[in-house]
């Protein structure tokens, strides 16, 4: 009897265990199984599984920072020029004009552009910009317009991979264009109006896979539709900030910010500015030991130790800060560059103070560097001059490139240079030069002998700690 009952119970065990093997093996081989090919003949009316419909991937697919070497952003080669170019928007004649007004040779200049290279201007200009960028990996930062066809992109692709997704998108897509070209007087102001009449479940299902505030059919979503797949990867490829260490220089589409603002900005435990930083216990190259790998070490800081520059969201919108906060709005705030130029000019450097702290010959630069003026207090924190009440930190001034602000124009500061000059809305398209002679004669000393050029167009300005460089543009229509 007991071993009927053993038979038995081993019995259901195994039965269990069958069951289990069983959900568990086409459990996990479903979830691995990568996008099918759905046929032509299947389509939106046949079930639809999208699971649980508040989990997406993640579209955004961010590339959160790249280092550019001294070879990519020579300041001082005679044979080389950089030139980082402002907001282009799919202003492909303009931009081609700028290069022809540069006469720019891709085997002597390392071209850059600070991001939003799409969108805004025609559709056609956009993809000309994006085939042109792709197909020679210019190098660049992303803006927010570029970013938001990164994400319908990533999005297109996931609904894709979903069994009748494709063929939805596709009816809908249909039914759009049906009704685009269809009586003037009949049509609602835009496709999410349009969209709320849909009423069919199926449609609902699909609809609600789109994320809050995304608009379909917008120039954002036709980019991403009809852009290559090289073209895609050209833009995942693009960071969203560019850090040249060789030139103190960080480039960025909208702005970041020298000091979290929730503090003052002499707050050592806070602000990376505020302190000298701190000797790495094993350092891998001997330049760590120097005034100049404890700048990079700073430079780092800003980035990566204050909360609002590791937020993407700020460094592809911030225009100003209200109320010690990051804000996209031009007006009613601090514009973000005007504080970190504020930041910049109070950096006094701090040779002295680790010389007098460690005072070993090698490290010590007596060459007056423009900056330490030997006020400071013999600490690692940030002091205030008691006759003038300036905050004096311990770093050194840096410099940050960028658009986005088409309000204010060619917005050229001392440590920040905007180059967004509204090219988009008829007004110039602008690019920053730096160095660039051969055999003593300047490769852009043509712009001063331009008659056509405009007052405070095309200048020079002084560039990073002993530099200069030129702003060239020209004008767009």
């Amino acid at each position: 009897m007991t071993s009927i009952s053993s038979y038995r119970q081993l019995l259901a065990y195994a039965t269990v265990a069958i069951f289990l093997v069983f959900i568990f093996f086409y459990g996990t081989a479903e979830s691995f199984r990568g996008p099918s090919n759905v046929s032509s003949t299947q389509g939106a009316h046949e079930k639809i599984d999208l699971g649980n419909p508040t989990l997406h991937p993640d579209f955004s697919n961010y590339f959160e920072l790249r280092k550019l070497t001294i070879d990519e952003f020579p300041l001082d080669d005679p044979y080389k020029r950089v030139i980082v170019v402002g907001d282009l928007h799919g202003m492909n004649k303009p931009f081609h004009k700028l290069l022809d007004h540069l006469d720019y040779v891709p085997s002597k200049d390392h071209l850059i552009h600070v991001g939003d290279i799409v969108s805004k201007g025609s559709h056609k200009g956009s993809l000309a910009i994006l085939n042109y960028m792709t197909s020679r990996n210019i190098t660049g930062v992303r803006g927010n317009h570029d970013q938001k066809v990164v994400e319908w992109r990533a999005w297109i692709e996931w609904i894709s991979s979903k069994r009748g997704g494709k063929e939805w998108i596709s009816s809908l897509e249909k039914r759009w264009y049906d009704y685009e070209v269809s009586d003037e007087d009949s049509k609602l102001k835009d496709s999410a109006s349009w969209l709320e009449t849909f009423n069919t479940s199926t449609d609902k299902k699909w609809l609600s896979q789109i994320p809050k505030g995304w608009i379909l059919f917008s120039d954002h979503y036709k980019l991403a539709r009809d852009m290559s797949n090289d073209a895609y990867n050209y833009l995942l490829g693009l960071p969203l900030r560019l850090y040249v260490p060789s030139a103190h220089t960080f480039i960025v589409h909208a702005g970041i910010l020298p000091s979290n603002p929730l503090y003052a900005m002499d707050n050592k435990h806070k602000q990376p500015l505020a302190r000298i930083p701190v000797f790495p216990k094993h350092p891998t190259e001997d330049k760590t030991n120097s005034v100049e790998g404890l700048r990079q070490i700073q430079e780092i800081g800003i980035i990566t130790e204050i909360p609002q520059n590791t937020d993407p969201w700020v460094t592809l919108n911030i225009r100003s800060v209200i109320d010690d906060t990051a804000s996209k709005k031009s007006k009613g705030g601090t514009a973000w560059s005007k504080i970190w130029n504020k930041h910049m000019d109070s950096c006094v450097g701090f040779r002295k103070r680790l010389g007098n702290r460690m005072s070993p010959p090698s490290f010590i630069d007596d060459e007056d560097d423009g900056h330490d003026n030997g006020t400071q207090e013999d600490d690692d924190d940030a002091t205030v001059d008691t006759n003038s009440k300036k905050i004096k930190l311990p770093c050194y001034p840096s410099t940050t490139i960028y658009g986005h602000a088409a309000g204010r124009g060619l917005d050229v500061k001392r440590w920040s240079i905007g180059l967004d000059s509204g090219c988009v809305y008829e007004e110039r398209l602008s690019a920053l030069v730096l160095g660039g002679t051969t055999n003593g004669h300047d490769r852009v000393s043509y712009k001063e002998e331009d008659p056509n050029a405009e007052k405070n167009q095309d200048r020079w300005i002084p560039f990073g700690d002993k530099g200069r460089a030129n702003i060239v543009s020209v004008k767009c229509q």
